[in-house]
């Protein structure tokens, strides 16, 4: 068990979260970064919830739904009675393996494998990383993939797998909002500025995201659970780019510290990906959260909680 942490909460709640009363509802990765909102909302908004979870679910304990532990969560039946499947799940590959191979064996075949035995609609969380690292302008579906990681690959041939049992696919942008902690930007920016030292940024600090709203990314999940459209590929992001050097400077404004950073060599190639999603729109009635350093402050101030 991990130490306790507060329980990642957001108060914002988008008016476009569709009624999922009676909709009986498996979220395998609930204990995950995304899967916790989606676990918390799908039983605000009515849905008999079983949350399948691959590590220790402190992220939901507040929670009352039916947990199960799925640790080869790849592995699982999930020949339930249950109307979707929200598939959030991941496998990191671990240290000295063959990447491409393990992102494909493991989460790419293991997806799949999992959508077979699901009775009901899948949703499947895949990743704006698809399109590949740099795009002048923001993509849409119609975009033609171009990943440039083991990740993104095994990501897109899910996608592939999954489409022939319809099954819907959300490729989502850069995520952010309580609950996130692992070694990404705003975490990371946080926790250096909590022991006083100075964030590290790769490069310039020029790589430009699309950051979009846990709790987006959550509710457009479940309402695509919800939907009768099946085999849809669909974008989810803000669909406004911001820089590495633009999320420092909030960070630092939202903790009351002067901006300064630790520059180091660019571990990766430059990075622009700002994602449309007019399609989302149409289909799940998604919107990103228009207030982005309200948002940004509640994550902050999320974080600083687990640090004190």
């Amino acid at each position: 068990m991990v130490d306790a942490k507060p329980p990642p909460r957001s108060a914002y709640l988008p008016s476009w979260l569709r009624d999922l009363s009676g909709l009986r509802l498996v979220v395998l990765g609930a204990d995950g970064f995304i899967g916790s909102h989606v676990t918390r909302l799908s039983v605000r908004a009515g849905a008999k919830v079983r949350a399948a979870c691959v590590k220790d679910p402190w992220r939901i304990a507040d929670v009352s739904v039916d947990k199960v532990s799925v640790p080869r969560w790849w592995e699982a039946d999930l020949s339930l009675e249950a109307d979707a499947l929200i598939l959030l799940a991941y496998e990191p590959p671990p240290a000295g393996v063959d990447r491409l191979e393990h992102e494909l064996r493991v989460n790419a075949a293991g997806a799949e494998r999992v959508a077979r035995t699901a009775a009901g609609t899948v949703v499947f969380a895949s990743t704006a990383d698809v399109y590949g690292p740099w795009h002048e302008d923001a993509v849409t579906e119609n975009t033609p993939p171009e990943p440039a990681t083991a990740y993104a690959e095994a990501k897109l041939e899910a996608e592939r797998l999954l489409s022939v049992l319809d099954c819907v696919s959300l490729r989502i942008a850069t995520v952010f909002g309580p609950g996130e902690n692992g070694p990404r930007a705003i975490p990371s920016f946080v926790r250096a500025l909590h022991a006083d030292d100075q964030p590290v940024v790769d490069g310039d600090g020029s790589d430009v995201r699309d950051y979009v709203h846990v709790v987006d990314v959550a509710v457009a999940l479940l309402n695509a659970a919800a939907a009768t459209a099946h085999g849809d590929v669909l974008n989810l992001g803000s669909g406004i780019g911001r820089s590495t050097r633009e999320i420092l400077r909030r960070v630092c404004a939202a903790m009351g510290a002067p901006v300064q950073a630790d520059h180091r060599p660019r571990q990766r190639s430059a990075s622009r990906l700002v994602v449309r999603s007019e399609r989302a729109r149409e289909t799940l009635g998604f919107e990103a959260r228009p207030d982005f350093d309200a948002a940004l402050e509640e994550e902050v101030n999320w974080l600083r909680a687990t640090l004190e």
